[in-house]
């Protein structure tokens, strides 16, 4: 059984949940607070279920995890990710060792590290989809403690380029798995860092569309303003449902 986006839009309007096929949102980190403010803005249920990465995940899941500098032990969710399960990344470190090591299993990050000041550490949206369609072409925080890009991305195998910070190095990419899996990994801090209004303009944004991409995929068919503001992220409640009902 599948459903576009605007047949799930109107399902949401009239109040109709998926129950017991919601896709379950767990977040984990030591710096989830203005993540957590984020996904309370959006609407989306979730479960915090503190600082350490769960050992496994379901294919339903999406797992949002934010750490502000390293924090094992790392989990790898390759499996996971083929089997349908979603991955949204922020913040961590450029350590060369366990984070970066960790991260280099899903997505190339063999550059350099660490951008900090001012108009260099602002965002450059880079790609047109699903995953950034809300953001601005271009924002410089108010709290520059939010532009750490500690790491740098490269083209990997199924993975787009989200953003690029203003050396034209990318710092966001989303890659694709299997059986609807993704990986999006913003290479910034906004857990921890941000004013209001950087989370309200910046990071709210910034996840709006990855949770939409990790339903969805990535798509250059971003949709009419209309249908957007019928969709919001109730589309999240209905992750599972979707894929419950996806033909064989």
């Amino acid at each position: 059984m599948a459903f576009n986006k605007v047949a799930l839009a109107a399902f949401i309007c009239m109040g109709i949940s998926a129950g017991g096929a919601q896709a379950s949102v767990v977040l984990a980190g030591n710096a989830t607070s203005n993540i957590a403010t984020s996904l309370n803005a959006l609407g989306v249920t979730f479960t915090n279920i503190g600082t350490t990465m769960p050992t496994s995940l379901g294919a339903g899941t999406t797992l949002i995890l934010s750490y502000d500098g390293g924090y094992g032990p790392y989990q790898n969710y390759t499996s996971a990710l083929n089997t349908g399960a979603d991955v949204i990344v922020f913040g961590g470190s450029c350590d060369g060792g366990g984070w970066s090591s960790w991260t280099g299993l899903y997505i190339n990050n063999s550059g350099g590290c660490w951008h900090t000041d001012g108009a260099n550490g602002s965002w450059n949206t880079v790609a047109n989809n699903a995953a950034t369609q809300f953001l601005p072409s271009y924002y410089n925080p108010i709290n520059n403690s939010l532009t750490y890009h500690v790491e740098h991305l490269f083209a990997t195998p199924d993975t787009v380029l989200l953003g690029a910070n203003s050396e034209g190095n990318a710092i966001a990419a989303f890659r694709t798995y299997a059986n609807g899996g993704s990986f999006n990994y913003l290479a910034m801090d906004p857990g921890p860092y941000g004013t209001a209004e950087d989370i309200n303009n910046f990071t709210v944004k910034y996840l709006q569309g990855a949770m939409l991409a990790a339903q969805d995929g990535l798509s250059n068919q971003v949709p009419e303003p209309g249908s957007l503001a019928l969709m919001g992220l109730g589309l999240i409640g209905l992750m599972g449902y979707r894929r419950k009902n996806k033909p064989n």
